[in-house]
């Protein structure tokens, strides 16, 4: 089935009624259907994935996203290639230039017999998916994307393009922290995970939060689905154009990841030769550049020519006084991701994980695992260069001599890693390991800088407000799991409306004329410090803290935020004295009332919710929602939601944060709930293309996976067999 083409033979009963083709008593992927490939989608439009053989799941992957993400899965794949500006025009010539210089497709073809044959394998029937569908469907094709079919090349041109991006940003940072700017940001990443051990949990066995926060759109837009094939059998997330179960679980073990991690790049200057300034200094002798000639299509606009060049370090990226900086990344020109990803994907427990990253495929992240034996496991890892001593390696270094070179990788074992904490609980919101739980087990004074990026134990709103929570509860039930995953309240909110409350008593006297700064203050004291999206409080504290940063700077109120924030404590560290000077008290309650006001001027009454202005939802649609990342103004929650700029009617609509939450309690069968922001289907006539956004993120809820047989059979509403042509 796998190797040929498809006839789709599609069956729909009503909703969440199994009709099956035999008995009413059939679970999904038995009876009539045992031994097809079949595709049934739940009542979210969620795909569940049947087959017989791993390959065969992998082929109906590939056609269920298709059928999810026609145009956003050949984007991914276009931007693979480093041929965006077809599709979008000049603003994505630079981003197709960085894309060609590291060559993420060519490597791939150079590099492909690499990989696993079985791995590759199932690669390739995850590819004859893709075009199955597309040739069923040639409507679905962009006219940027043309005639050509997909190949397995792209598929791990767009895994290193995704995932080693971590590594290439690094490589832009030493850049730009050596005074020069290459010109475009980095995207913005986060998140959130915890682990608590069975001891800790009322359900008596592990349970696992897995939380990234990415943008909701482009890329990082998450894919949801479960799969029964083979050796295959989990449920989680991944990305269009990418195979496997990239954040979920089996039915033995969890894994998460966050952003925060080792240091896999580095930028080198070289001299350049001023007779010839295609040659460098390297050690006694001018080495030759190489030089590659491209060509970038661009939308509505004539194609450009393009000359990248290259050091034995690796791709050119910027060129300032007689020096090229030349940027080297440890993941040059790996091309096997998908095999780690294989290996989580049928990993039996903890010790299955900690043997996938034995394989040093993983991009920069820390890893946390969670195994129905009980266990826990953490793991900051990558694929991290040993280098020699001496060197900023945070900056550029000198490239002119071969005593910058690495010397070489750690393995994975020199990584930090605990299996197991004492604690009983651990969690990482893109914090240092010393900051992921109260008296941390790491004993980092010998471990190289760049093996932590930071040895210290600071923290964050996200962070302390985990910690104070997990360490807190010795015994946490499913109920409270998930509501610790979309938890709305950040950390040191109490002692912010305590600083109100003393500048109120101290100098809000001449201010008790204006009804409007009397209610507010009395509004927002009596507030609970829950960022829900029902509640004026929380409204009025944005509006406060924001005339806050307008009157003072960034900087300024930076200084005070440190004291009243206090995250440290959340570790466990002596609260710090809540003292403010008259001149800060003063300046609080000025620019409350003038928040008050201008809160009343935007939405015509002090009245107005939270959700009034923050908004989830698609395209003309949206709907209340509570939470938030403002961390620069101390409203960074747990339930992470990054908003736009404020359009014309004073709302903000989400646009990152919460991409594919998760809570796995490793019983056994697994038990497991997800919620992304938006819906499964990116086609607008469909109820489920923003369906989740209305009925599950507004209200802060996740959904029951429903990932095994018996749980999915009363949930189903469509189902699709692919059989094979005869």
């Amino acid at each position: 089935m796998t190797r040929r083409d498809v006839l789709l033979i599609v069956i729909a009963g009503a909703a969440g009624i199994w009709a099956g083709p035999g008995s009413a008593a059939e679970l999904p992927g038995t009876g009539a259907d045992a031994g097809k490939a079949v595709v049934y989608r739940d009542t979210w439009g969620v795909p569940h994935l049947y087959a017989p053989t791993a390959e065969a799941g992998l082929y109906a992957m590939g056609w269920a996203q298709a059928q999810d993400r026609p145009e956003s899965l050949l984007r991914n794949l276009l931007g693979a290639l480093g041929e965006r500006a077809r599709a979008d025009g000049r603003d994505a010539v630079r981003e197709d230039l960085v894309v060609q210089a590291f060559d993420h497709y060519g490597e791939a073809q150079r590099h492909a017999d690499k990989i696993r044959p079985d791995v590759r394998k199932q690669l390739q029937a995850f590819v004859r998916g893709i075009n199955a569908f597309y040739r069923e469907h040639p409507s679905d094709v962009p006219v940027w994307w043309g005639e050509r079919p997909v190949d397995e090349f792209m598929i791990i041109a767009f895994a290193r393009l995704f995932l080693y991006s971590w590594s290439i940003d690094d490589a832009f940072e030493d850049l730009s922290r050596g005074g020069i700017e290459p010109g475009f940001d980095t995207p913005e990443r986060g998140s959130n995970e915890w682990a608590v051990s069975p001891g800790r949990s009322a359900a008596g066995a592990a349970i696992l939060l897995i939380d990234p926060h990415l943008s909701w759109w482009g890329p990082s837009r998450f894919w949801e689905f479960r799969i029964h094939a083979g050796e295959l059998r989990g449920s989680g997330f991944t990305l269009a154009g990418f195979p496997y179960v990239g954040l979920g679980h089996n039915e033995n073990v969890a894994w998460a990841m966050t952003t925060g991690g080792p240091d896999t790049a580095d930028v080198y200057a070289l001299t350049l030769d001023p007779k010839d300034p295609s040659k460098y200094r390297y050690d006694n002798e001018w080495r030759s550049m190489t030089s590659r000639e491209v060509v970038i299509e661009i939308k509505s606009a004539e194609p450009q020519r393009h000359t990248l060049w290259s050091s034995h370090y690796g791709p050119i990226i910027a060129l300032r006084g007689g020096k090229a900086y030349a940027a080297k990344t440890s993941y040059a020109d790996v091309v096997q991701v998908n095999e780690a990803w294989h290996a989580f994907n049928t990993a039996k427990d903890c010790q299955g994980i900690a043997t996938a990253l034995d394989m040093l495929m993983l991009f920069p992240q820390n890893i946390m695992a969670a195994d129905t034996s009980g266990n826990i496991y953490y793991q900051r890892t990558g694929r991290v260069p040993k280098r020699p001593a001496g060197y900023d390696w945070l900056r550029p270094v000198d490239g002119s001599t071969s005593a910058t070179e690495w010397q070489g990788l750690h393995p994975a074992s020199d990584h930090v890693q605990v299996m197991n904490p004492p604690q009983g609980y651990m969690q990482n919101c893109n914090i240092p390991p010393m900051a992921m739980m109260k008296d941390a087990p790491f004993k980092l004074a010998d471990v190289p800088l760049y093996l932590v990026s930071d040895k210290s134990d600071t923290t964050s709103s996200r962070g302390a407000r985990a910690v104070d929570l997990l360490s807190k509860d010795d015994s946490v039930t499913i109920d409270e799991a998930l509501a610790l995953a979309v938890d709305q309240r950040p950390y040191g909110v109490d002692r912010w409306i305590e600083v109100l409350r003393q500048a109120d008593a101290k100098f809000g006297a001449p201010r008790q004329s204006n009804p409007d700064y009397v209610a507010g203050v009395k509004d927002l004291l009596a507030w609970n410090g829950v960022q829900d999206k029902d509640s004026t409080g929380a409204l009025k504290y944005w509006y406060w803290r924001t005339q806050l940063l307008k009157e003072h700077g960034a900087d300024a109120l930076a200084g005070v935020a440190r004291r009243v924030d206090d995250f440290q404590s959340g570790l466990g560290a002596p609260p710090q004295p809540l003292a403010m000077s008259d001149e800060e008290l003063d300046a609080a309650v000025a620019a409350f009332e003038t928040a008050m006001t201008q809160l009343k001027a935007d939405f015509g009454s002090l009245d107005a919710a939270f959700g009034i202005k923050f908004r989830v939802g698609r395209d003309e649609a949206s709907w209340p929602v509570g939470g938030g990342s403002m961390n620069e103004i101390g409203m960074g929650t747990l339930r992470s939601v990054g908003f736009g700029p404020e359009q014309s009617d004073h709302t903000r609509w989400g646009r990152s944060g919460q991409t594919s939450t998760q809570i796995v309690v490793l019983t056994k069968p697994v038990q497991s709930w997800s919620g992304p922001p938006i819906g499964e289907s990116d086609r607008p006539g469909s109820p489920h293309y923003r369906d989740q956004a209305e009925k599950l993120f507004s209200p802060a809820k996740l959904k029951p996976t429903w990932w095994t047989p018996e749980d999915l059979a009363g949930h189903i509403e469509s189902r699709t067999e692919l059989e094979p042509i005869k």
